[in-house]
């Protein structure tokens, strides 16, 4: 827990929430001798963050404008003029906000009619994330830690998406001395070979066949297999679910563009369920999310607009869901949106789709200092926040949606995230002459 005020230097705790990636790991220590706990990209990030100093006397710049320094208020008054007489906004980079800010900035796409997505690879894809997690079967990571004796990498690679991964929830031993058993299906070998971990390769084309057959044997159908090599890697998986008391299956962020993979591995799972303990540990982008809270951004999308992403205009009365449509890449490339409200660091992606348009779309930037792209094109307004890393507040959820209350390392100078947009859309409002919105969830 952090005090409840911050020592004479600004500084709340040595411990803090690393916001590098999506798995918010709250052990990391900063001490005068550096960074410890974190990985090696959480390291990096948070020295980028020290780098910008909030500490109590740095006075940071309020905002700019295609770098020009700008005080808080003349910059919201420009955004404000910017979005209103704009053809249609998007407002995207959702999975850099905490959960308030999440509610704050869909706030502000609904007053202003914008399209809303996180720019997700979920959300660019034709059948979006719904044929993927229809029936799921999924875990905390803590049950993961503590009940699992099998654990499957099924074609993903936690050590490159995920740094800390199995070093918090599969590395720790089993309560009552049992031994856990883990197999990593793929090309990937994920562990160092030992008497309890296994690598089986198999081709990422077969994945889909591979789940669909174990899921038969385990229903109990007759089903044979002409591959050798993947027989062989099927049959060993079967009998080391029959020997299991609980299976995990930890899954990775696919580029199957129609969703079949993770729609077999789902099925897959629900079987296994139905003779023991078994569950899915569906892990996403973790270091190429663009975002700590892409679940939490999920969350507060798809609970007041019945999806995760690709809203081609926010409405709780009736937002339109439109994956591989409405998704900020291809809205942004095909020239329908002319302004973007852009909440901390895109992707590379998103951020060359905003540099191919140049002075075509105007850019409203909410974002920390060390968030914000080298080299900004086009026309963009950039309101600071407070450090994303070591001074926001607030909460986030981690992938499998545990909630994380954020602890911050230091006191911030600047705003919150949720304050500036609360403050930007508050200013809409009254440039529209609407009422003031009232504590909607």
């Amino acid at each position: 827990m952090k005090p409840a005020s911050p020592d004479s230097n600004g500084i709340f705790s040595a411990r803090c929430t690393c916001t590098a990636c999506s798995l918010l790991c709250d052990d990391i220590l900063i001490t005068a001798d550096g960074v410890e706990q974190a990985c090696g990209h959480g390291r990096e990030t948070i020295h980028a963050a020290l780098a910008n100093d909030e500490r109590p006397g740095a006075q940071p710049a309020e905002a700019s404008e295609n770098g020009q320094l700008l005080d808080r208020e003349t910059a919201t008054t420009r955004a404000v003029s910017t979005l209103l007489s704009a053809r249609r906004v998007l407002v995207t980079g959702l999975a850099n906000a905490t959960l308030e800010a999440n509610t704050a900035a869909c706030d502000l796409a609904e007053t202003l009619g914008a399209a809303v997505d996180a720019g997700r690879p979920e959300s660019a894809r034709a059948a979006g994330p719904t044929i993927a997690r229809a029936g799921e079967v999924t875990a905390a990571f803590e049950e993961l830690r503590d009940r699992a004796d099998l654990v499957i990498f099924w074609c993903c690679d936690p050590t490159k998406s995920h740094p800390r991964f199995i070093e918090r929830f599969v590395a720790p031993p089993l309560a009552g001395g049992r031994q856990r058993q883990t197999i990593a299906i793929g090309p990937d070998s994920v562990m160092a070979d030992a008497s309890t971990h296994r690598h089986l390769p198999l081709a990422r084309d077969l994945a889909v066949e591979a789940a669909r057959w174990l899921q038969m044997r385990i229903a109990g159908r007759h089903s044979t297999l002409t591959d050798t090599p993947l027989s062989a890697t099927c049959v060993a998986v079967e009998e080391a679910m029959q020997s299991a008391d609980c299976v995990a299956i930890i899954t990775g962020d696919t580029d199957d563009s129609v969703g079949l993979e993770a729609w077999s591995i789902v099925h897959l799972v629900r079987t296994i369920a139905h003779e023991k303990h078994a569950f899915q540990i569906p892990l996403g982008a973790g270091l190429a999310a663009g975002g700590a809270n892409v679940a939490g951004t999920s969350a507060v999308c798809t609970w007041r607009y019945g999806a995760a992403g690709a809203i081609a205009r926010a409405d709780r009365m009736g937002s339109l869901f439109l994956p591989g449509e409405s998704d900020a890449r291809r809205l942004i490339s095909r020239g329908e949106v002319d302004a973007v409200v852009v909440l901390g660091r895109l992707s590379n992606p998103l951020e060359q789709a905003i540099a191919d348009r140049g002075d075509a779309v105007s850019l409203v930037r909410i974002s920390d200092d060390a968030t914000m792209p080298r080299k900004p094109t086009g026309h963009s307004i950039h309101i600071r926040c407070a450090s994303l890393t070591i001074a926001t507040t607030g909460t986030m959820l981690r992938e499998d949606g545990c909630r994380v209350v954020l602890i911050p390392h230091q006191q911030a100078t600047l705003p919150q995230m949720r304050e500036l947009l609360v403050d930007l859309e508050q200013a809409v409002r009254q440039s529209l002459a609407l009422p003031a919105a009232g504590g909607r969830p």
